[in-house]
């Protein structure tokens, strides 16, 4: 059962003058540029996004639900303003692409939907993946590295996420009980 980290930055949370450096696609991480940073917002057309606490809500309630229409697992959701990282399982022949892919767009239809904003860009166009190596590597992202993290954390077993409002349209229960906590 493949189980991997999707780490996934939202849109613009991370322009080339950051002090710790910044990726290019292809290239690899390079050294921060102001001239590249200036360029890269002279081309923007939206403002940049950052995860507040109601961003961080729709997203694990979303995530949440979104595995367990699909039997697949979400072991546990961290969050700073500039990113969320997804611990995800699934027992299918999805390849990692597909079930990334499926996160993201229902992460930004929720985003669209929380905060009114239809075509609005919320997530960078693809994000990292790390592929959970075995049970010891699992532990420490559940018990030590995620929860490190400054924004809010969710992990399996805890009580599911809060279904925004508008849920409720879509026969989704705030509260719906999961028989395997996640």
């Amino acid at each position: 059962m493949p189980a991997y980290l999707f780490t996934i930055h939202s849109y613009r949370s991370w322009n080339a003058d950051h002090p710790r450096g910044f990726v290019r696609y292809g290239q690899g991480i390079q050294p921060p540029n102001s001239l590249v940073a200036k360029f890269y917002d002279s081309r923007a057309k939206q403002e940049p996004v950052q995860f507040s606490e109601r961003h961080q809500r729709t997203i694990a309630w979303i995530a949440w639900d979104a595995c367990r229409q699909r039997n697949w697992r979400l072991h546990a959701v961290a969050f700073e303003p500039s990113h969320v990282h997804l611990l995800v399982s699934w027992r299918s022949e999805e390849p990692w692409q597909i079930v990334r892919r499926k996160l993201k767009n229902l992460i930004s239809w929720a985003l669209a939907r929380e905060f009114h904003q239809k075509g609005r860009r919320w997530l960078v166009r693809k994000g990292s993946r790390k592929r959970v190596r075995d049970q010891g590597h699992f532990n420490y992202l559940v018990a030590r590295y995620l929860p490190r993290h400054g924004g809010s954390f969710w992990k399996a077993g805890d009580l599911p996420p809060a279904a925004p409002i508008w849920a409720s349209l879509f026969g989704r229960s705030p509260r719906a009980p999961s028989s395997d906590g996640g």
